[in-house]
């Protein structure tokens, strides 16, 4: 078992892990059981190796042509070439199609297309609950591919995701999402927004300090 910070909050429903350059950090309620706590982290070994071997070289945007691995939805899957494009959740394994006339750029594309699929999967699994709960007006819903946000919401309830989302963790995920819903309400990043935001993701601020830390290497290399 790795050594970490363990920070105790009345305020927090469930167990978190956070790896940065100053040293891994887990956040539990207070009355959590630690034997759970312990085991649970047990299972997160191979992605806290991941994310410090990733700080010990800096955080860098994705090459999964020469790394042979991609993020989905915060795990490092394998990734390699082959007669069709899929992803296989339980192997971690995703497969791009390839041709002898494929570039750099085609591969992305199919990359790409796949992480789309997978992102609106899972939004769509969840905004409509979170939408009725914070009584947001959605429009519609799109994905795109931002180089500077991770999504937006239009003075007309049209919300949009960064389809690179498909790489953060489920969590961030789900505070991306609550986030555009609140612009649905308050589109100005006020004082307001922001309590709105913490009504219904009280940890919303250790969001934000990840997608600081961590949200250049959801990025994927264009050469």
């Amino acid at each position: 078992m790795f050594e970490y910070q363990l920070k105790l909050s009345k305020k927090r429903k469930t167990v978190a892990l956070k790896v940065t350059a100053k040293g891994i950090h887990v956040y539990a309620p207070y009355g959590a059981c630690m034997t759970e706590v312990e085991r649970w982290l047990s299972t997160k070994k191979p992605w806290v190796e991941a994310q410090q071997k990733r700080l010990s070289v800096g955080v860098q945007v994705q090459t999964p042509w020469q790394s042979n691995s991609v993020l989905i939805f915060g795990e490092e899957y394998a990734f390699s070439f082959g007669a069709s494009s899929y992803i296989d959740h339980q192997k971690k394994h995703v497969v791009v199609k390839t041709s002898t006339r494929s570039s750099v750029k085609s591969i992305r594309v199919e990359l790409i297309n796949l992480l789309a699929v997978e992102l609106e999967q899972y939004i769509d699994s969840k905004l409509h609950q979170l939408s009725t709960q914070m009584n947001a007006p959605v429009a519609n819903v799109k994905f795109r591919e931002y180089k500077s946000r991770w999504g937006s919401c239009s003075s007309q309830y049209a919300l949009t995701f960064n389809i690179l989302l498909a790489g953060a963790p489920k969590r961030m995920v789900d505070y991306v999402m609550v986030h555009e819903l609140a612009h649905c309400h308050i589109l100005s990043h006020s004082r307001e927004f922001w309590q709105l935001v913490g009504q219904y993701d009280s940890n919303y601020k250790e969001a934000v300090n990840w997608f600081k830390e961590n949200g250049k290497q959801l990025f994927i290399a264009k050469d």
